[in-house]
């Protein structure tokens, strides 16, 4: 009988669970439906509140709550600092729970990470680490940056047009001259645009870049790029609607060579020539993401795209859902192909990786997935179709990286959360956001100082008693503790408190008339969600799955439509049952000690979770222990009756 000797974990971030599940079910996951029928399915894996990436991420990974492990939200107040100043948490030094690989690394076994938040620079003792930083390779998310927003290693997407477009970057033709080596075509017409470095943590030197639009016949048909007026220098050839290969080029940076590969789309061309749309897509750096740093070159030639996570330019429809869904598959062939390279040359006994495209897919077009909130059934079956294909080809990355596992493998599959749907309007300028310091302002908990625009208004300080700078944490401005404190301890500040609780709780949306929050609860009442400690607000919140967003704030048991906020859970390998849906609740917590359980790997020093018992075919005899001491029972029988026959003279 098959030992488990190595792990693999595969993870999805916002995946909905029970869409994955009909999709299985129809045959259209071929490889998520083969994990399923050797395997356990948990119908009710629960996740950490808030519901949201660097927290459950971290919990899973070391079995510990958000409390113990002190990532309790996507960004992080630190004790002392004032209550309006965050960062985000993608630092492995943010948590303060030993992670499970670095527990295995102390009985020798080996790791290969790949693209798991929080574990920046380097979370791992012993093995290969690709990224980190971010929710993509390439994609940075620093303390420098502010709250919420990622850095490039080179640059994120651009869009050049002859429209005028929001972020876009505008470009004029004129009619080309001196152009050389274009013998198949008539150059017409000519842009020159200057290439430079957006959103980027080391801008490149800029360049200077040539569009030329070609005539075949009387017919305008392609779109050529090049770095000077000359078809020997050119960087890619485009029709119409179709993506370009893989294009590496050199750019500057600081004074040092550095590849950058990236791809090109020509959206649009009009039949003049005087219309063009031309996307291009992030500049992905080919190397400066992975320790030890020699393993980029390993790397070099993989399919796809060593690709961050870009794909929110989507919102101001510079281009559609076949283009989106192409940039989501190159991510994930990039994924597959380095994933099953680096099994492949490297010895390991834990592989562990994560993947966003469901996150962002459900940020961008949640609500068009759900027949109750779109009601356009042309826009609904568009979307759906879209989701579908981002979920094949996350399926066709699970199957080329399960190649490498063997029978004695366990493989677990996981999320750090689900996503909603919302009824709060498809339209993105008719989303209204709940507004909790607005809330807070309205109970006279929180002040303005006079004047100032409305999206620029300035706290006062000596008059707020409290804020709300995290997604599910409001602070009270605590005299002794924080900076501009005026609240004092004790009897004022559990008033705060109360305060702050009723003014949540009796909040009603104005579209809905209904009160959107779900509960709120004093820190010290909050442990029973696993959170503890100065980092945690002094008040905590969540809210119902029919309100605002699409995870983050919501209780980790909410459903709407045809979403759950329940995280993915499928385990497999030797020591688990067959074809079994889970009824019972687990949580991300347990996943850790249950793969110890089977493994014999030591457990995380912090770890808080249970194991899974129900899941294993003998809870009693996990990685053979029962039958090593049977053995030995033996061997000790054997030695103990071999010296009562020996004979002393």
């Amino acid at each position: 009988m098959p030992v488990a000797k190595k792990v693999m974990i595969i993870g999805y971030d916002a995946p909905m669970t029970p869409s994955l599940l009909k999709y299985a079910k129809a045959g259209k996951l071929p490889n998520l439906a083969k994990l399923m029928k050797r395997g356990v399915w948990a119908d009710n894996c629960l996740v950490p509140h808030p519901t949201i990436t660097p927290p459950n991420w971290t919990t899973i990974v070391t079995g510990a709550w958000p409390g113990t492990h002190e990532v309790p939200c996507f960004n992080l107040k630190k004790p002392g600092d004032p209550l309006d100043k965050v960062r985000q948490a993608f630092l492995a030094s943010d948590s303060k729970a030993e992670f499970f690989w670095n527990a295995a690394a102390r009985d020798g076994k080996t790791t290969i990470l790949m693209n798991y938040p929080t574990t920046a620079p380097r979370a791992i003792t012993k093995g290969i680490q690709l990224g980190g930083a971010g929710l993509g390779i390439n994609e940075w998310r620093l303390p420098t940056n502010e709250p919420f927003v990622a850095k490039f290693s080179m640059s994120c997407d651009t869009l050049f047009t002859t429209e005028e477009e929001p972020l876009a970057t505008p470009i004029e033709f004129k009619e080309a001259e001196g152009w050389k080596n274009l013998p198949e075509h008539k150059a017409a017409l000519e842009a020159q645009v200057v290439l430079q470095a957006n959103e980027t943590l080391k801008p490149f030197k800029k360049q200077t870049w040539f569009l030329c639009v070609l005539k075949t016949g009387n017919r305008f048909d392609k779109v050529i790029v090049a770095t000077k007026r000359d078809g020997k220098a050119t960087l890619a050839k485009l029709s119409v609607g179709k993506m370009s290969e893989r294009i590496l080029h050199t750019f500057e940076v600081r004074g040092k060579k550095v590849r950058g590969a990236f791809c090109m789309k020509l959206l649009d061309l009009s039949a003049t020539g005087s219309k063009v749309r031309l996307y291009m897509t992030p500049i992905c750096q080919m190397d400066g993401w992975a320790t030890p740093a020699g393993v980029c070159k390993e790397l070099a030639d993989c399919d796809g795209l060593p690709m961050p996570c870009s794909f929110y330019n989507f919102y101001w429809t510079w281009f559609g859902l076949d283009t989106l869904g192409e940039l989501i598959d190159m991510q994930n062939r990039w994924f597959a192909s380095a994933a099953t390279k680096l099994l492949t040359d490297h010895k390991w006994d834990i592989f562990c990786m994560h993947a966003h495209a469901p996150d962002h897919c459900y940020h961008l077009f949640a609500n068009a997935v759900d027949p109750d909130v779109c009601k356009d059934k042309k826009a609904l079956a568009a979307h759906t179709k879209a989701e579908l294909a981002m979920y094949q080809s996350l399926d066709r990355m699970l199957g080329k990286i399960l190649t490498q596992a063997d029978e004695n493998t366990v493989v677990v599959m996981v999320s750090d959360h689900g996503a909603l749907p919302t009824r709060f309007g498809m339209d993105r300028d008719d989303y209204p956001r709940i507004d909790f310091n607005g809330i807070l302002e309205k109970a006279g908990l929180l002040k303005y100082k006079p004047g100032g625009k409305t999206d620029d208004k300035q706290v006062d300080w000596k008059r707020t008693k409290a804020y709300c700078p995290l997604s599910v944490h409001v602070f009270v401005n605590l005299e002794g503790r924080d900076p501009d404190g005026i609240v004092k301890p004790g009897a004022e500040y559990e008033e705060v408190c109360e305060r702050i609780i009723a003014a949540l709780q009796d909040y009603v949306e104005p579209r809905s008339g209904k009160r959107p929050i779900a509960f709120a609860l004093k820190r010290a009442d909050a442990l029973m969600l696993g959170l503890k400690g100065e980092m945690v607000g002094d008040v905590v919140f969540g809210g119902h799955g029919w309100a605002m967003g699409e995870h983050g704030w919501h209780v980790p048991t909410a459903k709407y439509g045809v979403g759950s906020m329940r995280g993915l859970l499928l385990m497999a390998g030797p020591g688990i049952k067959h074809g079994l849906r889970l009824e019972r609740t687990c949580w991300l917590t347990d996943i850790v000690p249950t793969i110890c359980y089977l493994t014999g790997f030591p457990l995380p020093k912090h770890a808080e979770g249970a194991v899974i018992y129900q899941a294993l075919t003998d809870p009693d005899n996990p990685h053979g222990v029962k039958t090593a001491r049977k053995n030995l029972r033996g061997l000790e029988n054997a030695a103990r009756s071999k010296k009562m026959l020996t004979h002393r003279y």
